[in-house]
């Protein structure tokens, strides 16, 4: 069988300077709520590190980010998701990438693992950079191991902790890392600071 794609497929969400009525507050079904319009969101221009960026107040002590478009998951593939975030004001949370498994006629598939590992904002005004590799085996630098049974994702941020505090995001990246998941190439860790 072949697993390997011939060529990588574009996976990328939209930026959000293109608007928050793409990102949704739920698991990023069609019946999720968005951020579009809402008090406590934003696309805040010109951020120093981020440029075009959304700023979030946390209102919910899990406060849930998900792209509503659905990401195909090609079997054999491997998918790494990444997103820089930092906090401006308030409380710092803990944020760790997760997704929504999506499987056939739509439904979630429940017992698959959909979260990454929780990385704690130690400091404002200090960008941290996340990483997630979904592929189909475990190994090293794989963090989500999903079977055939998962067509597609919805994928985000998980904010957990105290309200109050204020972030900002960077645009959420996605690409296909299958090539780099060969034998012999080395795979990439889990979550890892963002370069400055």
């Amino acid at each position: 069988m072949k697993t390997e794609p011939d060529e990588d497929p574009d996976l990328m969400p939209p930026a959000f300077a293109e608007g928050l009525d793409d990102w949704a507050r739920g698991d990023g079904t069609p019946e999720s709520p968005t951020y579009d319009r809402i008090d406590s969101a934003r696309i805040a221009l010109n951020d120093r590190d981020f440029g075009a960026c959304m700023e979030l107040r946390k209102t919910e002590s899990l406060q849930r980010l998900r792209y509503m478009g659905e990401l195909p998951i090609r079997l054999g593939s491997y998918v790494e998701i990444s997103a820089r975030i930092k906090a401006l004001r308030g409380p710092l949370p803990m944020v760790r990438i997760a997704t929504w498994p999506g499987g056939a006629g739509g439904q979630g598939i429940a017992d698959l693992p959909s979260t990454g590992p929780l990385l704690r904002i130690e400091a404002h005004e200090v960008p941290v950079g996340l990483r997630l590799v979904i592929g189909p085996e475990a190994g090293p630098g794989v963090d989500l191991v999903w079977d055939e049974r998962a067509l597609y994702a919805h994928v985000g941020l998980d904010l957990v902790g105290p309200d109050g505090g204020v972030v900002r995001i960077g645009d959420i990246a996605v690409r296909d890392v299958t090539r780099g998941h060969g034998p012999g190439h080395r795979a990439l860790p889990g979550f890892a600071p963002a370069p400055i």
